[in-house]
């Protein structure tokens, strides 16, 4: 069991500040994120999945309700994480003192660094900050310009297995973080620690991390997003289902399904594939500039080795099946 962080070590701080992404932009993520290798899809690994569950346990403790000042308020500020247990309404914040006073905090390696903010970084393991009670099915992972990504517990499980684990980065103020293209990313980012590390999904990996919240599966929240019963599971559409969840679902909405605003719906008013044929839509999910451009857009391409073709052959079988059969007028 990993020593879990005191009372005395967790010190609540100020909501963060909102930015506009419009005026901002985001740039280098696939629809919306960094471009790293697409994760591997293997078996559970029986001794680090039993450590991560043992890291799990301790979670509670940092998330004890009320246990460690007042509840979050509006995120107005800059400079906080504010995360909230499954099932709970209200957040806690921690600020960047309170993370590296965590006695969970060390200095790691990362053998994969997309966003350039090491190769060495301080930083906390992720199960130091999240979850309480029963593990939540999934961790929302909210960025500052609005960005929100989706990771499964069982992702988690499954990285524990091959040596892997997420970890929040804390960047020292001395030293800012800015992207190629001079963007601020910190002062948080979610990191994966390991020699494996560059098997995890690029939309995995969160710059300007500002939340994390417990949540049950997308498909719990919005039954719309599911596929029937009765599909074999040998329907491409399966798999479909799992990569749109992960790799579109942080950008788009399906059928008014999610939250996401950063690009279109990709069943509303028309499903996508009524419009885009096979060749069409892996032209757009490759290189979106290739098709069309302007000043405004913000999806950049899913090379080979973060969506294969067959991925994406899977993405478009799983949007056909959710057609509402719109007509195009």
């Amino acid at each position: 069991m990993p020593d879990c962080p005191t009372p005395d070590m967790i010190r609540p701080g100020l909501a963060h500040r909102v930015r506009d992404n419009t005026a901002q932009g985001r740039v280098g993520r696939g629809a919306c994120h960094s471009t790293v290798n697409r994760k591997a899809r293997g078996s559970h690994g029986r001794a680090m999945a039993g450590s991560m569950m043992a890291a799990l346990a301790c979670m509670a403790v940092v998330l004890m309700a009320g246990a460690y000042g007042p509840p979050a308020t509006a995120a107005t500020q800059e400079g906080t994480l504010a995360v909230t247990a499954a099932g709970q309404a209200n957040a806690r914040t921690y600020t960047r003192a309170a993370l590296l006073a965590m006695p969970q905090q060390r200095t790691v390696t990362l053998a994969v660094d997309p966003e350039h903010i090491g190769p060495q970084v301080e930083a906390v393991p992720l199960a130091a900050m999240t979850g309480s009670g029963a593990t939540p099915d999934v961790l929302r992972l909210g960025a500052v310009d609005g960005f929100v990504a989706e990771l499964p517990m069982d992702t988690v499980t499954t990285a524990a297995g091959y040596g892997v684990q997420p970890w929040i980065a804390i960047e020292n103020p001395t030293r800012p973080w800015h992207s190629a293209q001079g963007e601020d990313l910190g002062p948080f980012v979610l990191v994966w620690v390991g020699a494996n590390a560059g098997r995890i999904g690029q939309e995995q990996w969160v710059d300007r991390l500002v939340s994390i919240q417990g949540e049950t599966s997308a498909i719990a929240r919005w039954p719309g997003l599911g596929l029937p019963a009765t599909l074999p599971r040998s329907d491409p559409a399966w798999q479909g289902q799992t990569l749109f969840l992960s790799d579109c679902m942080p950008c788009h909405r399906l059928n008014g399904n999610g939250t996401a605003d950063k690009g279109p719906d990709l069943g509303l008013p028309v499903n996508a594939v009524r419009y885009l044929t096979p060749a069409g839509f892996h032209a757009l999910v490759r290189n979106p500039r290739a098709l069309r451009h302007w000043p405004a857009a913000r999806m950049e391409g899913f090379p080979p080795a973060a969506l294969s073709d067959a991925d994406i052959d899977a993405i478009h079988a799983y949007l056909a099946r959710l057609d509402k059969g719109t007509p195009l007028q």
